[in-house]
């Protein structure tokens, strides 16, 4: 293994345990009885550093240690941090109550609630499969239940992180409205102005073209790689 393995090897591995530990403590603090209060403090040093870490992600694109485009992966990761750090953690409803989407047919009135916890499972799941799928790739391995996973378990995943990102913000906009955070009011010595109120909903109208275009770009991406996959899982087996 080159350097340049051996590091990518290691930052890979390295994430995939922050987000399975992550997903630890989430579960861990909800089965022994917490609110999302509880769970948001048991998670959110660890949730910090593991997102926040994806930053090295753009900076290997541009540098050409990945063949990521710099602009997808930049956008991709500008998301979860605006998410996270200008969401989640400005505003304290997100911390604290959930959204209450739809009554399910399950009878006694159930409801599907995204939350905190919709949140860090989408993320959590999604990230432990895919750096783990990336680790074994720089130990030229690629096990077909990763790369199964890896393209199939988006299905299920993005849409519940995007409702549930989508929840977030719309639980965090009353607090944003009121306090006006990050924004710069007129006049000032630069006379520029900027409300961060509205730049939320900006970024609310973005995830209307962006999320049907990934989601089914990904579809087709599932449908070439897994076939793929299997022809050469089957020509292996046929040379043992």
């Amino acid at each position: 293994m080159g350097l340049k393995s051996a590091y990518l090897f290691l930052y890979n591995a390295v994430l995939c345990g922050a987000w399975g530990y992550v997903l630890f403590l989430t579960y861990k603090t909800t089965q022994a009885g917490g609110g999302l209060q509880d769970v948001w403090q048991a998670a959110e040093a660890p949730l910090k550093v593991a997102q926040t870490a994806a930053v090295m992600e753009v900076l290997h694109s541009a540098v050409g240690l990945v063949r990521s485009p710099v602009m997808i992966t930049a956008t991709q990761v500008a998301s979860r941090l605006f998410i996270l750090w200008g969401v989640v953690v400005l505003a304290p409803q997100p911390k604290a109550a959930p959204v209450e989407l739809l009554t399910l047919p399950l009878g006694g009135g159930v409801r599907l609630q995204l939350s905190l916890v919709t949140l860090l499972t989408a993320w959590c799941c999604s990230e432990v499969i895919r750096y783990s799928f990336f680790a074994f790739k720089e130990l030229g391995m690629q096990p077909y239940v990763l790369l199964w996973l890896r393209y199939t378990a988006f299905i299920l995943l993005y849409p519940l992180g995007v409702a549930s990102e989508l929840a977030m913000v719309a639980l965090a906009l009353p607090h944003i409205r009121a306090a006006r955070p990050l924004s710069i009011q007129m006049p000032n010595p630069l006379n520029i102005g900027f409300d961060y109120y509205w730049a939320c909903w900006v970024a609310v109208l973005l995830y209307l073209p962006g999320f049907p275009q990934l989601y089914f770009y990904m579809i087709a991406q599932r449908r070439k790689v897994l076939r793929s996959g299997r022809s050469s899982s089957s020509s292996k087996l046929k040379h043992q």
